[in-house]
């Protein structure tokens, strides 16, 4: 194939059941195309004919028993929200993995919103709390044709800890730890994004709370079936409420958590000027195909705008991912960008980089509140401070721990991460773009003739095979 007749992407398709990229040589069209490669062609052509034929005839098919019902699409939050949270799928359990021993105070998670919420004001407009509203919320509606209320989430949620939570609680509270021991940012304040698997980001903020003040934007609701296992991502923070209540001046008496002294602001710093620690759920974009047996609860991430970040005196941005060889993902990748292009400094570093150091001679943790073993950063007592070598954003106190002059400098991936504008299905290199055509959304059963929603298509059998096919708005 010559430089000049590249493949390129014709199309880029993102919804139920038709999930991938359509690329088209241009040079097949040429007049010169060889025998061999007329011939592939031909095979691709008779294949492409035959699959319309098949899909006319399964939508004649769909379409000739009646045509009093119609296949539409709708915002998948939505529709939990009007038709409980299980909505297409209320017999089904869901599944905690790592469920706690620990006392829990089910009726606490009526404050679950409340105690979560961003304990310095201007950080409460970047505040997502649609997750941690779900236990409280009451069904609004009922299909017509699946009157079986959803259970109340509240009653069913179960706090979980798994060893994945324990290491992120372990890597946030080492980030903390250095910033703890920092004087004040220099040329202006950081914005920490810390986005990992969801359970795991809510124990990295939970562990950062000494140094930061969470802001957490997890923009959906869990399902049995859902894409997004965003009842983990609940259950986790169910686990963790007791530490956040207690960080914002709610102290609930569960019996799960002993006091903290560390959990007030730095030293010589009101709360008022604690950073924020933006929340995320890296797994708020899998993959999905399967409409008929998958909710579609993802969603995109929601981040300040670097307008509101440089008004509130922020000029720097760590972006916290799984690895430091992980990228942005997709839809956050005009956020970065745009941040860039605003003047503001953005950094990633791989939450791997905090790890314990072998040689500390502290015994196995005794349990989830024991601080041993200790990470750090480099996973090396004494290599922690070359952060800010890094990183070189703040000024380490002579006195803050891991800061010894004679340590090697730490090289970890990430270091050099710059944000670059790509083509994605969010943004197609273009910020601000709309999102992928059917993201977001699940495919209901509606009546012709009154336009109520009779019930969700998930699994469905007699005479929902008899709804007309084809995608609604």
């Amino acid at each position: 194939m010559s430089e000049q007749d590249p493949f390129v992407r014709e199309e880029f398709l993102d919804k139920p059941g038709i999930v991938g990229a359509r690329w088209w040589q241009r040079s097949l069209e040429a007049a010169d195309v060889d025998t061999g490669r007329r011939a592939v062609i031909g095979l691709f052509a008779a294949g492409a004919v035959l699959t319309g034929v098949g899909m006319i005839a399964a939508v004649a098919g769909a379409s000739s028993g009646s045509d009093d019902y119609r296949t539409e699409a709708r915002a998948a939050l939505d529709l939990q929200q009007e038709y409980g949270w299980s909505f297409g799928a209320t017999a089904e359990p869901l599944t905690f993995d790592g469920t706690s021993k620990r006392p829990f105070a089910r009726d606490a998670l009526g404050k679950l919103a409340d105690d979560l919420r961003p304990s310095v004001t201007a950080h409460v407009p970047f505040y997502v709390p649609t997750l941690f509203q779900a236990p409280s919320a009451l069904q609004r509606n009922a299909a017509a044709e699946d009157p079986v209320p959803s259970a109340p989430l509240r009653d069913v949620l179960q706090p979980i800890f798994t060893p994945a939570m324990d290491v992120a609680y372990r890597r946030g509270k080492a980030l903390a730890a250095l910033f703890t021991g920092a004087t004040p940012p220099l040329g202006g304040a950081v914005l920490v994004v810390v986005d990992l698997p969801g359970p795991e980001s809510i124990a990295f903020a939970a562990g950062a709370v000494a140094a930061f003040d969470p802001v957490f934007a997890i923009d959906n609701w869990p399902h049995p079936r859902g894409v997004v296992p965003a009842h983990q991502t609940l259950a986790a923070a169910a686990y963790y409420q007791p530490l956040f209540a207690r960080r914002a001046g709610k102290a609930l008496s569960l019996g799960a958590l002993p006091p903290d002294p560390r959990l007030k602001a730095p030293p010589g710093q009101a709360a008022a000027v604690l950073p924020a620690m933006v929340v995320l759920d890296r797994r708020r974009l899998d993959a999905y195909t399967d409409d008929s047996s998958q909710f579609d609860n993802r969603h995109v991430a929601r981040v300040p705008g670097a307008a509101a970040l440089k008004a509130q005196g922020v000029s720097r941005v760590l972006y916290v991912t799984p690895a430091g060889t992980d990228k942005d993902l997709d839809d956050l990748n005009d956020d970065l960008v745009l941040y860039g292009r605003a003047g503001l400094t953005v950094k990633l570093v791989g939450a791997d980089a905090f790890g314990r150091d072998a040689h500390d001679g502290a015994g196995p943790a005794s349990g989830p509140d024991d601080d041993r073993p200790f990470y750090y950063y480099g996973s090396r007592i004494g290599s922690s401070g070359w952060f800010w070598h890094d990183y070189p954003w703040i000024k380490a106190s002579p006195a803050a721990p891991g800061t010894d002059p004679e340590q090697p400098t730490v090289k970890l991936a990430g270091v050099a991460y710059a944000p670059a504008l790509r083509v994605t299905p969010f943004s197609s290199g273009n910020p601000g773009a709309a999102r992928p055509t059917g993201f977001g959304t699940v495919p209901v059963i509606i009546s012709v003739a009154t336009g109520l929603v009779l019930g969700a298509k998930l699994f469905r059998s007699g005479s929902w095979n008899r709804a007309a096919g084809g995608w609604g708005g």
